[in-house]
């Protein structure tokens, strides 16, 4: 469990360097995968590159605690919305939410998955220099898109809150810290590998309803079903069943968790866990938990005191 936690601990401990200018903060950036500042929004419009292809803004208007980007148009209109309002302290209101030709709900942490190895996350709380925050619309692109580096990031709507806080003093559940929710590069990892592709076949299911001793996106899920399903798309044959697929790969210490890992959590008889996910990076995981309820996200943090342990099943 200790070493559990030191993974966790270091999984969760992201945050976006701090940028000076409010209005940098308020507005949009564009960082590589390793954090570095390639491009920042202020005030009046903005296009990266000069032609707009992955990020443009017809108008960023700032006035004190409020700030409006609008017409705000990602990977050559993939992603598009009317209006992002940001707010001190408070999460982004974002209108008119288009992404691959649907209008979407810009419900806070909404995920959603553009291609095999970009996703984008809404209205989702951050660690801004020092600070928490909200950024409004979040991007990772995948590998190979022309005009940005893979992994990069396209942030738009970024805004600080509150005091000053350290990872060091927050709350702990069985000595790991506790987050409400994922933090802003802990969303998804780009699609490399077997493992990759699992996490990214696994995210089209988000949002289907749980069913117990379902095996298809038609039927519905229960937490084996899913994982099965998705590993069955890459070629790698699992049982249905979580006591079956805790042998059916190569065990895995938490400190060496991998995106597409399979985590299992509450040991009942003989050791046979009663459930399991997909671990996706960043301390998160993708799975289908019980009836009434969806295929979704959670921290890994919140099951720590149910955690089985782990395996790479394409090992």
């Amino acid at each position: 469990m200790r070493a559990l936690a030191l993974a966790i601990a270091s999984a969760i401990a992201l945050v976006i360097a701090p940028v000076a200018g409010a209005d940098i903060l308020g507005s949009a950036q564009v960082r590589s995968a390793d954090g570095k500042l390639l491009a920042a929004a202020r005030s009046g419009s903005f296009s990266y590159p000069r032609d707009g292809s992955v990020l443009s803004i017809g108008n960023v208007l700032s006035s004190g605690s409020r700030i409006e980007l609008k017409d705000v148009s990602m990977l050559g209109g993939r992603v598009h919305a009317d209006r992002v309002t940001i707010r001190h302290g408070k999460r982004a209101t974002i209108e008119g939410l288009v992404v691959q030709g649907l209008l979407r709900d810009a419900s806070a942490n909404a995920l959603f998955q553009l291609d095999t190895g970009s996703y984008l996350v809404v209205s989702q709380k951050a660690v801004i220099g020092q600070k928490t925050g909200y950024v409004g619309l979040r991007l990772s692109v995948a590998q190979g898109y022309p005009g940005v580096p893979g992994g990069a990031d396209i942030l738009v709507g970024l805004r600080e809150r509150g005091q000053s806080r350290g990872f060091g003093a927050a709350p702990t559940v069985a000595g790991l810290p506790v987050v409400t929710e994922p933090l802003l590069n802990a969303a998804l990892p780009p699609a490399n590998g077997i493992g990759g592709k699992a996490v990214a076949i696994a995210a089209q299911y988000l949002g289907i309803a749980y069913r117990w001793g379902g095996a298809d996106p038609i039927s519905g899920f229960d937490c084996s079903g899913l994982t099965m399903y998705v590993y069955g798309q890459l070629g790698v044959q699992l049982t249905h069943y979580t006591g079956a697929q805790l042998h059916q790969g190569k065990p895995v210490p938490p400190e060496a968790l991998q995106p597409g890992d399979l985590v299992f959590f509450d040991p009942g008889a003989f050791g046979v866990p009663g459930h399991e996910g997909m671990y996706i990076g960043g301390g998160l995981f993708i799975h289908a938990p019980h009836t009434g309820d969806v295929v979704k996200i959670s921290a890994l943090v919140t099951y720590a005191k149910r955690y089985v342990g782990a395996v790479r099943p394409y090992a």
